[in-house]
């Protein structure tokens, strides 16, 4: 499976792979579902970020249902 990596960076949470950046694909997807559940996310140099205010237990548990069956969200 997958493996997204979620850390907290300069006050915002970023979101890639265990090998780097997301790809130009995959970046824009979140954006859909963030707007949905109105989470607080903005982009940053062509990336999808949250905002580093929003505790580590709802950034964890959105994206693991985002991610659910595709991928699997990490710390660090």
């Amino acid at each position: 499976m997958k493996k997204r990596i979620v850390r907290l960076e300069d006050d915002l949470w970023r979101i890639r792979t265990d090998t780097g950046e997301l790809s130009a694909s995959e970046r824009d997807e979140p954006i859909e579902y963030f707007g949905e559940i109105k989470l607080n996310y903005r982009i940053v140099t062509g990336h999808v970020c949250i905002a580093g205010s929003i505790d580590r237990g709802s950034v964890f548990e959105r994206l693991e249902h985002f991610y659910d069956g595709r991928a699997e969200v990490l710390p660090f």
